[in-house]
């Protein structure tokens, strides 16, 4: 019995396809043959990941419609087998990309893969928020009271979403100026990222599947602030990007 082709996977192959939270994916030869040609002619970096590993810059060196060509990673793994892998690049947007591929053949300075069967964006905004890794942590000033009930959701180039867990003390309300905020984040390797911002501003009261209250805060960031919020915004987006292709590797 012959086995139908799923509505999703006509739709990738037919264009881009949106799965929300800012990632978008597509199949097509037409789209997945554009990018390669960017790649070549913009002289883009590339990172080679495979389960466990993950390459330096990388160039790529020619393509077809059957395969790519890859400069090799100085500290390629010897005898690594031929299995999945993905192949990640910024974009002229400075986006990230992944594609899907599937290592073929490995010669003495390059990487020979099939041609990409998927591609993978995630399309950044201004108010795109990722979300926070367990264990991170928010402290700061509300009229005078140091606060630090709170736990932070998500958080994105000019805001974060947090919430309160201990439900007996005292909410904030729209409008409300908070000063000294001190975020913390756990990140791979064991360590933290400490975020400071010196004021922000609640604009969003509502409540999350727990019914816990929480509070969207705008952040009003100075130069070097909002530069430190977008590079751990980057960072995230890296790791949350890098776990998801742990999952299918």
């Amino acid at each position: 019995m012959t086995t139908g082709i799923s509505g999703e996977n006509k739709a990738l192959v037919s264009g881009w396809v949106d799965f929300g939270d800012g990632i978008h994916a597509t199949r097509s030869a037409k789209i997945i043959q554009q990018a390669l040609h960017n790649i070549k002619q913009q002289h883009i970096f590339c990172v080679v990941v495979a389960k466990g590993y993950e390459s330096g810059k990388v160039v790529m060196i020619e393509y077809n419609s059957e395969r790519v060509v890859l400069d090799m990673p100085a500290d390629w793994p010897p005898g690594m087998p031929s299995q999945p892998l993905r192949i990640l690049f910024k974009d002229k947007a400075q986006l990230w990309n992944q594609f899907s591929v599937k290592l073929l053949e490995v010669t003495a300075d390059t990487l020979i893969t099939t041609v990409p069967f998927k591609y993978v964006q995630l399309q950044r905004r201004a108010n795109y928020r990722v979300d926070v890794p367990r264990g991170s942590e928010v402290v700061f000033r509300h009229r005078d009271d140091l606060k630090h009930y709170y736990i932070p959701q998500n958080i994105s180039a000019t805001g974060a979403l947090i919430c309160l867990e201990e439900r007996r003390v005292e909410g904030l309300q729209a409008g409300d100026l908070l000063s000294e905020i001190t975020m913390t984040f756990p990140c791979e390797g064991g360590q933290r990222v400490r975020l400071p911002v010196k004021e922000a501003r609640v604009v969003r009261v509502c409540e999350n599947e727990r019914r816990e209250p929480c509070f969207g805060v705008q952040f009003l960031l100075r130069p070097q602030e909002e530069k430190e919020v977008m590079r751990y915004v980057r960072l995230r987006e890296r790791e949350l990007l890098r776990k998801g292709m742990a999952e299918e590797l």
